[in-house]
């Protein structure tokens, strides 16, 4: 929509015509076009279009600048524009809003100015309007005014808004509206321009650009702030079509980005208020984006918004609107995702499936909540948080527990709400803890274990929660070593799994502590000390509840301690613990057995909790907590009582037909609970269950089929987990007649999970010929290059690409017709880059849906197969062709081919079609990955491809066929490195590049892809899924195998049942010495002439071991393989029923070694012979002897030697096949003995028992039988030791004889001569792995290692071979001799222990400078022959003692090997470097020290000096300065250690000079920086030194004290002298003090009170209130590190001296600042210990120095007559920080409401601490803030109702709280007597009416807390003596007769020398002492 097209609209009705009126416009003056303007206002047809051709006018005239020469005049026209419009459009209100906006954001100011003024108004009448606008002037006039409430209007867009409103004139004006006058104003300005225009017409051009301008369109901001001010203002009175304000938005920018608009909108003031202005946003954006496809930008919801609030409310209002709900779906960081689907039963799956599709299914939500929790907006985002638990409280507590996040509130949180689960007061907690294990396992089993050592009572409900989960047993029976931590909580489930009867106690803990030994004793003697304490604290009434265990249990665990081998230690700590446990015994015993257990008692107290039951006085759910509290229970008599109640269903079963029906209805409910909640025992849930068998065979009319149709709805949750119930359920014929009549949804549950297992032969049968890709032939040889064989026709191998079905092409497909066929064919033969839109063209206009089979396969099979070179030519005219069909057809066909060819034979055999296939891979990368397209893992599995491959052996096509395909992720944005789903399928590779011995041309292709990507294959790190045999379908096993299982087989085979896996060997993995068996058991009879000569005999043993290597590893693998397998599942059927883990032991071995031994010989023996007769011939023609002499030799002695080389495969079959066979049935034989052992039951695998299917005339003598197998039985396995056995004739090899030692080193050291020479000649860069096995230099090794063995002495032999080796070693110069000589050391070393251990300890610890050799450093460690810790620890240690060479070494090796492997030897080499630096410094510093202390020495000197120290040291740099003043101190340190006693000035030099340094860098222009980093530097070095030498600490108080008080008084000094260099000094003194702290450094605890009291620091912080905050701090420091001494006791004469100290510190500023103490003492107050009396009255005694007092003691004072009464005392900190968060808005609140009626039992709660005592410090922060209220209040009835609530408050705390609460109460209150003030008048009130408005124990207290003020020294604060004075003399409160005041004598003494402390007259009222004691 552009402008140019109104200039061309005409109309029949005009103002003025052209013909008449061009010569008169032509000369007209201003004042014409104001007429024409108002002219044509006048005429216009309504409001909207009057708008419209007033915004063209304006923007017209903006335009043509040029039309008058008089700029004047122009502004007036504009101006006028605006004036004469605005009162022309005032009646209608919107119109004027739309025009007025627009003008107010326009550039001229003559335009905006008016517009601006005449706006305010206007926006005023905004509410009062009820006209309903028009969208468009409604959607137009929104966001000028939403861009005109930005701060800075970006004048800018002038010319775009002119543009926009253009367009909206054009939206507004009508086909039949009169000419705009934009046209009248346009021709004007022409004319006027021709007129004044130059001859070379300069200003066509200018005209030509008016009719081509082209429209601006709005911005991405004005929209956003548009949208942000309707969704903000949005609701019943306030609405907008989302639609139509989508579509104008639109009109003006069709090409705006939404997304964007939706991102800026929280940067554009958006605060939504309720549901309908968030939806609103949504609407627009759906509204704005209809039929693209694109989804609604939810991220917005979890960015960080600078207006937290807003946030807060945008997301609670998205939250709360259902409407809004699918579009706020997070799919990229999802709390749960669908693959848990499949494994959780099926009773979760609906409200997983609900729970999937919850907005609050979203970790990004949880993770910006939790930022939002320490905004400004916390309030409302924990609020927000807390409605998330309320709702979807499975939710949020697993995206807490999966966020990890460590923020105090939320740990909190998440522990509370998994309580909660575990309590089941959410719902779904079945489903919840499913999810939390299959997320976070080992998390969940942290929380357990955290919550059971929180609260105890928790552990029924956490073993409830594991035995439903399945992992009690995995827990409880296969405890691990890394399980020691939580061994407390193990111990605690195995006590209440053993009292619920799923194990025995008693010899559980005996075989957890054999299995686990020495590992468990320290935590066992932990466990029975906190059981014992427990018992003990119960005994003696100090703990109500009951042990834990008991003392059964206790004696269990005491009996198997007592058999173990402990230390002295432990063995003590043993005996206490039973001492006391014997102690303890009787009473825990009476405990136990506290009530009768007779029969008729107990099944009393079960029929009366029936009873209970049916009467309604208990609910099913409180019945069943009550069974499991008796369950769970120490007593004896309740867990009878649980059996017995637990009983009662099956005894009553044959009567409940009688039985009422509400009863029988609760029977029903109640033992389907017990079911759901595994609260049956494993003896007696089976007979429940076969009793809701019996119960559901019954008619359906019956009351009996009710009562289980009860039983089953009430335990949906555990159908699924009785597989076998299950099926016997679904097998009842009337149950089935019942499912068609009445689907209840327990039958609905039985139905689908029945059916989910029965997989339909339909289903199959299209699943694997879409699998196949099976489509007709379209091209006459569909298969082309790749043969003719069908996949039918080849095993299947690769299961894991399946091609998608042939897209819906509307038609048939069909083959083209030739000649159409041809022009496709011609096309694509000539397809070039410059060709390629005519050549699509062509192709367009003939190829049809109905051909796009056809072409896909021509394309794919003929082009992209056979030319990888033309791949991006080919994708290119594809997409070219825009067919989205067609690309889908083509990808089918690239699959479907790919998958022919991975499965063909002949592309193992063939390099042509594996060729093809690697092309195929490239072009299916390229279609998909290069074009960031992913490769669904539905259609390719990649990582199941290169397993399948490894499993199958056909790696050869596996791995090319998928690098291919990776290698075009180099040319995608989304898909490269380090993209997971990438480098998952990496991972996999890099294993087989480690562990699969690849051969060299797949691991090359390994290695190009790991270039093409970027990566060192070495780097990535390898999986571990290699060799993971798919699992057996348990659905299929559900719906067959268990289909004739009988009911309570249920349990789960502990059996392993995984497939055996092909071991994968290598010919270097035999583990037969072979050279050994061939030179003692070969035989030559054939030939003894030719092999008579040793040389020939050593080349016949080569060959032939190289030819066994070869052939053999395949052989044995598939012989083990076969054998393992036929035994594994023959043994775990036999003997399914033998408990005896030795019988099924022997049995397994003895049949697979038979069945291995017979089938490797079966299978290599022929493929020997004919290879040893093949290698044989060969080798003896190519000795020179003749061809058939060497054929009659060759068989001679394949017929002397292949019954060896069987045996040697025999022999290494049976070894590997009895190892492979145990590691298979370990859980087998270790599940019979644990559980023989734990529960003294013997062990059945019911689960294979029940699987176990005979035909019908099977005898029963053979059938397997639950008691063993029988003798016969065993017979048929010992049999398999008849098979004869060929490695006996090998089973003992002798060596040849014994060579000596001398003879052996001989005969080493030439073999070394020739090795060094073949490993010199080899090259520098050769490496071992490069060799051929049958190179030289292998030989020599391998010589070396058999001449060692022959050595009688071999450890003497031996160890001077690994000497030379060792002296080769470092002398080797190529990459050769460093691995073959650490080899060779290697295995020495593992000939000889005595070899290894000397060795090792001189490599590691010998000090030589050879051993500084990177190469063979590094060779040692990957050896193993020496450690990396090790070396690394003295190599540290080499270069801290300044080793010559260590650090040149070290810095090689780092370079080589990377610092992390080396972390100390990087420290102490960076520490040296460092240590030259540091040196340096401390000589520039002991330079200046001796120019300081030279007595010629002048201030000149001195700054020439700093001078140059400058300009050498960057003291401007930070770290520079920190570095060189730390190493200034240190030196004044060490000055001051190496001083002699008694020297001068006591080693200070060095301390002195630094300071005087540090005075004149900041007199040279530095300022206070120097004397930062200096004080800085002295705190650094004193926490050092105070951390690593507190022993010898307090020597160096001084020279710290000298250090920082040199620099107090030079600071002292320029003061008085007028210099302000060191301005700031004292600040940064109190600074430092406070970081140096008592309570952080107590070392310099006299030296910091010494500092903080200094004549020059104190005087000066206090002498101004700037520095009052800082006094008070240092002061509340030393109080607080006094304080704990004192409350503890622990008050020796340190602490004496220091306590001392501070009253004399606090008495000098009582003397000297009074005002400053006056101030803060109640801060300091709070700090005081409470037994220090003394030194609180001397804080609260202070007073205004200009303040006179009042004598106390004056008859008749009246205090509230005084003055001083009516001023408020300062407080000029914040007084209510100690209060607890909230406590103070609580108690304003309550101050004005008297609500709630208990806040004073909520304030004691909430002002105690965690240990149950109470913060002092809160304490008195509430009464202040009470007293405070009070004298805030107004005078008269107001501070009456004030005091009243404050007096009634106060009366209710001390009532309520214990002694020490009502002490520290009666205390706080007290502190505020104190001088003359509003306060302290409040508070004497407080007093006096509290102790005569309370009772007795409160006035006690009172009295103690006035009279013990008094009983110390003076001085007392005078509000104290006034008010104690007054409770004494007057007889209102009636002092003297109260009885707490004759309490004793000595209170009666005090008090009467109180009284007469006082005054004499109360002495004289008080009663004698010997009158209270007649009394």
């Amino acid at each position: 929509m552009g402008t140019h097209s109104i200039y061309t609209q005409k109309a029949p009705i005009q103002t003025i015509t052209a013909d008449s009126k061009t010569k008169h416009l032509v000369s007209a003056d201003v004042s014409t076009i104001r007429l024409i303007i108002e002219g044509t206002l006048a005429q216009a047809k309504n409001r909207s279009s009057a708008v419209a051709l007033l915004l063209q006018a304006v923007d017209s005239l903006s335009r043509f600048p040029s039309v008058f020469t008089d700029g004047h005049q122009l502004a007036d026209i504009l101006r006028h524009c605006v004036e004469n419009a605005v009162p022309f459009l005032l009646d209608d209100y919107w119109p004027s809003l739309a025009a007025l906006s627009a003008f107010a954001r326009n550039a001229n100011p003559h335009i905006s100015q008016p517009a601006r003024a005449l706006l305010p108004p206007l926006l005023t009448r905004l509410s009062e309007e009820k006209q309903k606008p028009s969208e468009g002037l409604f959607t137009f006039a929104t966001v000028n005014l939403a861009a005109l409430g930005a701060s800075n209007i970006d004048h800018s867009s002038a010319g775009t808004l002119a543009s926009v409103n253009m367009g909206l004139a054009e939206q507004f004006l009508s086909a039949n509206s009169h000419m705009s006058t934009a046209d009248i104003i346009s021709n004007y300005a022409k004319q006027q321009r021709q007129t004044t225009a130059q001859p070379d017409g300069l200003n066509n051009a200018a005209d030509s650009g008016d009719d081509k301008r082209q429209q601006s369109v709005l911005g991405v901001d004005d929209v956003a702030k548009a949208i942000a001010v309707i969704a903000s203002n949005y609701g019943e009175e306030f609405k907008c079509d989302a639609n139509s304000f989508a579509a104008t938005i639109n009109n003006y920018n069709s090409g705006i980005s939404w997304e964007e608009v939706i991102y800026k909108l929280p940067y554009s003031n958006l605060h939504v208020k309720d549901e309908s202005g968030a939806m609103f946003i949504i609407k627009v954006f759906l509204a704005a984006t209809a039929g693209q496809n694109r989804p609604f930008p939810y991220s917005l919801m979890y960015e960080i918004w600078p207006d937290a609030p807003a946030q807060v409310s945008f997301l609670r209002n998205m939250l709360r609107s259902q409407a809004a709900a699918p579009y706020l779906l997070d799919k990229h960081m999802p709390t749960v995702t669908t693959d848990p689907l499949d494994l959780l039963y099926k009773v979760y799956q609906p409200e997983f499936t609900r729970i999937l599709a919850s907005p609050w299914n979203s970790l990004s939500l949880i993770l910006v909540l939790s930022h939002l929790l320490d905004s400004k907006a916390s309030d409302e985002a924990r609020a927000l948080l807390e409605a998330g638990i309320a709702q979807e409280p499975l939710l949020v507590t697993l995206a807490l527990a999966r966020l990890k996040i460590q923020h105090p509130r939320l740990q909190a949180l998440l522990q509370h709400n998994v309580a909660r689960f575990l309590k089941r007061e959410f719902s779904h907690y079945g489903l919840f803890f499913e999810l939390f294990r299959i997320c976070e396992r080992k998390m969940m089993l942290a929380f357990f274990c955290n919550i059971h050592r929180k609260d105890s009572s928790f552990s029924r409900y956490i073993l409830d929660v594991l035995v439903d989960l399945g992992m009690a047993n995995e827990l409880l029976l296969v405890p691990k070593r890394d399980d020691i931590m939580m061994l407390d909580f193990i111990v605690e489930m195995a006590v209440f799994a053993s009292r619920r009867g799923i194990l025995v106690f008693d010899t559980w803990f005996p075989g957890l502590l054999t299995e686990l030994g020495s590992d468990m004793l320290h935590a066992s003697l932990e466990i029975l000390h906190s059981k014992l304490q427990l018992e003990a604290a119960r005994q003696r009434g100090e703990d109500k509840g009951i042990a834990a265990y008991s003392s059964a249990e206790l004696t269990v665990m005491f009996k198997a301690l007592g058999v173990v081998s402990m230390s002295p230690n432990n063995t003590a700590n043993l005996k206490a613990l039973y001492a006391q446990f014997v102690e303890l015994t009787a009473e825990l015993e009476r405990t136990e057995n506290e009530r009768s257990i007779e029969e008729g008692q107990i099944e009393k107290e079960a029929e009366s909790l029936f009873l209970r039951l049916y009467r309604g006085e208990l609910s099913v759910e409180q019945m069943a907590d009550t069974l499991e509290e008796l369950r769970d229970s120490l007593r004896v008599f309740m867990r009878k009582t649980y059996a017995h109640v637990i009983q009662y269903p099956l005894e009553e079963f044959s009567f409940f037909d009688n039985y009422p029906e509400k009863e029988l209805t609760i029977t029903g409910q109640l033992v389907g609970t017990l079911i759901q909640r595994h609260m049956l025992s494993p003896a007696s849930e089976p007979a429940i269950l076969e009793m809701l068998v019996k119960a559901l065979q019954s008619p359906t009319s019956s009351k009996s089929f009710n009562f289980g149709m009860t039983a089953l709805q009430a335990c949906l949750y555990r159908i699924e987990q009785l597989p076998v119930f299950c099926t016997t359920l679904y097998q009842i014929p009337v149950f089935q007649q019942h499912q068609q009549q009445n689907s209840t949804s327990a039958v609905k549950l039985v139905q689908s999970i029945i059916n989910s297992a029965m997989p339909t032969r339909s289903a199959q049968t299209s699943a694997e010929q879409a699998r196949l890709g099976a489509t007709p032939d379209l091209m006459g040889n569909r298969l082309g290059v790749f043969g003719a064989g069908g996949i039918a026709e080849t095993q299947q191998v690769f299961q894991s690409i399946v091609p998608p079905p042939l897209p819906e092409l509307g038609e048939a497909s069909a083959a083209p017709v030739e000649e159409t066929r041809d022009k496709i064919q011609f096309a694509m033969n000539n397809l070039a880059r410059n060709n390629l839109s005519e050549k699509m063209a062509e192709v367009d206009k003939v190829l049809q849906p109905k051909h796009f089979e056809w072409f896909s396969q021509d394309i794919v099979v003929n082009r992209a197969s056979q030319e990888p070179n033309y791949h991006a030519l080919y994708l290119q005219f594809v997409e070219a062709l825009e067919r989205p069909l067609l690309i889908k057809c083509i990808l089918r066909e690239t699959l479907s081919s790919i998958y022919r060819l991975l499965n063909a034979e002949s592309t193992v055999n063939s390099s042509r079609d594996r060729s093809y296939l690697k092309n195929l891979g490239a072009w299916l990368g390229g279609m998909t990955l290069a074009r960031d397209q992913p490769i669904l893992r539905e259609n390719v599995s990649f990582k199941d491809l290169l397993c399948e491959g490894y499993s199958c052996n056909r790696l050869i096509v596996a791995i090319p066929f998928v690098c291919k395909v990776l290698e075009q992720a180099a040319r995608s944005t989304v898909f490269h490195p380090p993209n997971p789903w990438l480098m998952s399928i990496m991972g996999v590779l890099a294993e087989l590049y480690a562990t699969a011995n690849l051969k060299l041309n797949l691991t090359f292709e390994i290695e190009v892809l790991c270039k093409a990507l970027d990566l060192d294959v070495k780097a990535i790190t390898p999986t571990a899924i290699l060799g993971r045999a798919p699992a057996r379908n348990a659905i299929d096993a559900l719906a067959t195998d268990l289909s004739k299982a009988t009911v309570g087989a249920d349990k789960a085979p502990l059996i392993n049942t995984e497939a055996v896996q092909m071991p994968v060997i290598t010919g270097a993995d035999i583990t037969v010495d072979i050279m050994g068996v061939l030179t003692q058991h070969a035989s030559f009879h054939a030939a003894e002439s030719v092999f008579s000569q040793p040389t020939m005999k050593k080349i016949f043993y080569m060959l032939t071991e190289r030819m066994i290597r070869e052939i053999i590893p395949i052989h044995v693998a598939r012989s083990i393989y076969v054998a393992v397998s036929c035994t594994r599942d023959t043994i775990q059927k036999d003997f399914c029923g033998e408990p005896n883990e030795e019988h099924v032991h022997r049995a397994a071995q003895v049949m697979a070694r038979g069945l291995a031994g017979a089938l490797a010989v079966s299978l290599c023996r022929d493929q020997l012979k004919s290879q040893l007769y093949q290698t044989m011939r060969v080798f003896l023609i190519r000795h020179s002897l003749a061809e058939q002499t060497a054929n009659s030799v060759a068989v001679g002695l394949v017929a002397d030697n292949l019954d060896l080389a069987c045996a040697i495969a025999e022999k290494e079959a049976i070894e590997r096949a009895s190892q492979q066979i145990d590691a298979v049935l370990n859980e087998a034989y270790v599940a019979r003995k644990r559980t023989r052992e734990r529960t003294g039951q013997p062990f059945y695998d019911l689960g294979q028992y029940g699987r176990l299917m005979y035909p019908a005339e099977f005898p029963e003598v053979l059938k397997v039988r639950l008691n063993g197998l029988q003798a016969g039985h065993l017979r048929i396995y010992e049999d398999f030791t008849q098979i004869p056995h060929f490695f006996s004739q090998i089973g003992n090899v002798n060596e040849e004889e014994e060579l000596g030692v001398a003879q052996s080193l001989e005969q080493f050291v030439q073999i070394m001569g020739e090795l060094e020479r073949i490993i010199a000649a080899a090259g520098i860069d050769v490496t071992l792995s490069q060799l051929p096995a049958q190179h030289e230099a292998c030989l020599y090794a391998r010589d070396i290692l058999v001449r060692a063995a022959r050595v009688a002495q071999m450890d003497d032999a031996v160890l001077d071979m690994a000497q030379a080796l060792v002296s080769s070693l470092y002398r080797a110069e190529t990459r050769l001799g460093v691995d073959l000589y650490v080899l060779l050391l290697a295995r020495v070393c593992e000939m000889s222990a005595r070899v290894a251990r000397e060795v090792t300890s001189w490599l590691a610890y010998a000090d030589d400078a050879r051993k500084y050799n990177v190469a063979a450093t590094l060779a040692l460690i990957n050896e193993g022959l020496i450690s990396a810790e090790d070396e690394d620890e003295l190599l540290a240690r080499q270069i801290d003692a300044g080793r010559a060479g260590a650090a040149e070494f070290a810095s090689r090796l780092l370079r080589r090997a990377g610092r992390d492997a080396f972390s100390r030897t990087a420290q102490s080499l960076a520490r040296a470097t460092q240590g030259g630096q540091q040196a340096g410094y401390r000589q520039m510093l002991l330079s200046w020290t001796r120019v300081y202390e030279h007595p010629a020495a002048g201030d000149t000197e001195l700054e020439t000096l700093v001078q140059q120290l400058q300009q050498q040291v960057a003291l401007k740099d930070t770290g520079v300065a920190a570095a060189f003043f730390r190493a200034g101190v240190e030196a004044a340190v060490a000055g001051f250690e190496g001083a002699l006693p008694g020297t001068e000035r006591g080693g200070f030099q060095v301390a002195d000079a630094l300071v005087r340094l540090v005075v004149c860098l900041a007199r040279s222009g530095e300022g206070l920086q120097p004397a930062r980093m200096f004080v800085s530097s002295v705190a650094l070095v004193a926490v050092h030194m105070h951390a690593t030498r507190p022993e010898t600490f307090g020597a160096y108080q001084r020279v710290i004290f000298r250090l920082l008080v040199g620099l107090l008084n030079e600071a002292h000094t320029a003061h008085r002298s007028g210099d302000s260099a060191l301005e700031g000094t004292e600040a940064l003194l109190a600074e430092t003090l406070l970081l140096l702290a008592p309570t952080h450094v107590p070392g310099l605890a006299f030296v910091w009170l010494q500092l903080a009291a200094h004549r020059y620091l104190l005087p000066q912080l206090v002498s101004s209130r700037a520095g009052w905050e800082q006094a008070a701090s240092l002061l509340e420091t030393q109080l607080r590190f006094i304080q704990p001494f004192v409350e503890r006791g622990l008050v020796g004469e340190g602490v004496k001296l220091l306590y001392r100290g501070t009253v004399c510190v606090v008495l000098v500023v009582l003397h000297d600042y009074p005002e400053f103490l006056a101030a803060h003492a109640l801060r300091l107050s709070d700090a005081v210990p409470v037994g220090c009396v003394q030194l609180r009255n001397l804080l609260l005694s202070a007073y205004p120095r200009a303040m006179r007092l009042p004598e106390p003691l004056t008859p008749n004072l009246k205090i509230d007559l005084l003055p001083e009464i009516s001023q408020t005392p300062e407080i000029p900190y914040d007084h209510t920080a100690p209060l607890p968060q909230g406590l103070r808005e609580e108690l304003d609140k309550f101050m004005g409401t008297q609500k709630p009626e208990d806040f004073a039992a909520s304030v004691l709660d909430r002002i105690r601490t965690e240990d149950a005592g109470y913060d002092v410090a809160a304490v008195n922060a509430f009464v202040l803030h009470a007293l405070v209220r009070m004298a805030q209040a107004d005078e008269g009835s107001a501070q009456e109702e004030a005091q009243r609530v404050v007096l009634d408050l106060l009366r209710e705390v001390l009532d309520k709280a214990d002694a020490e609460g009502r002490y520290l109460v009666a205390n706080a209150v007290a502190n505020q007597l104190r001088f003359p003030s509003a306060h302290t008048y409040l508070a004497s009130r407080l007093v006096l009416a509290l102790f005569a408005k309370s009772t007795e124990p409160v006035r006690e207290c009172i009295s103690r807390v006035l009279v013990e003020r008094i009983l110390v020294n003076r001085p007392f604060p005078w509000g104290l003596l006034v008010t104690l004075i007054e409770l004494l003399r007057n007889p209102y409160y009636a002092f003297w007769t109260h009885d707490f005041t004759r309490a004793s004598p000595q209170i009666a003494d005090i008090l009467a020398a109180v009284a007469k402390s006082v005054h004499p007259t109360e002495a004289a009222a008080a009663p004698p002492p010997a009158a209270t004691q007649a009394q």
